[in-house]
Order: structure tokens, then sequence, then C-alpha cells
């Protein structure tokens, strides 16, 4: 009710009367959510998509960066995700694999695929260490 009376510059008393324009402020946007997983999920997700040589390393390294959150976004907004994947650095190509946006890192399987790829592209496991 304060908003709508400030916006109207008005107080509790005020009248309206026929014909009086009134400033309503405009509904929030829907906040998207994305699907939570449990940590297990999280685990398998990152198994799934790394070889099975590579996979402890991987977990790993997933719990060091983002402790399993797949929700996980860096204080200065720059690496996103399972692996705090640098979007900025990578978006070159990660249209390859599907990620357009530094948001679709939040979704842990494209995280853990662009991870893995990541690791490819660099023959190890060099921006992670």
């Amino acid at each position: 009710m304060n908003r709508v009376l400030k916006l109207n510059s008005a107080k509790p008393t005020s009248r309206i009367l026929v014909g009086d324009e009134v400033c309503v402020p405009a509904s929030p946007m829907p906040v998207a959510t994305t699907p939570s997983y449990t940590q297990a999920e999280v685990i398998q997700i990152i198994r799934d998509a790394w070889p099975d040589e590579l996979e402890e390393h991987a977990l790993f390294i997933a719990h060091r960066e983002s402790k399993y959150r797949t929700g996980a976004i860096s204080g200065n907004k720059c690496c996103y995700g399972l692996f705090q994947i640098y979007y900025r650095w990578h978006k070159s190509w990660l249209p390859e694999i599907g990620v357009t946006t530094a948001n679709q890192l939040l979704d842990p399987r494209l995280n853990a695929a662009a991870a893995y790829r990541i690791f490819q592209r660099n023959n190890g496991w060099g921006p992670w260490k």
C-alpha cells in the first residue's frame, strides 16, 4: 500500500475521484526456478559425464569449487555451476555443446559436460589447479 501512495504522491486520507489517474506498481516478474538436485543425483550426473578413470578427481574438483551446489555463482559473477566455469573465457566454443548463455551452466548436466570438454581442450586439469 505504501508503494502505491508514494508512487502517486498521496496520503492515506487522499481522495480518488472519477477521472483521476492512479499509478499502480507493476507486478514483479516471475522468477525462473531451477530444479533442485540431491547430492547423490549431482554425484551421479558428474560420474555420467566423466570417464571412469577421471570421476573421482572430477568429484573432488566439483566439491572444492561449488560443494556440489548446482546454482553456485562466484561473487564477481564470472564463474557458474558445479565446476565454476568461467563463461566469458569459454563462450566462443560452449555453443558446440549447447551452452549459449552463462545461466545454462547452472544445469548440472551441461556444466559437467562443459567441464569435461574443458579438461579435453586443455589436456588436463590446468583450469582447476
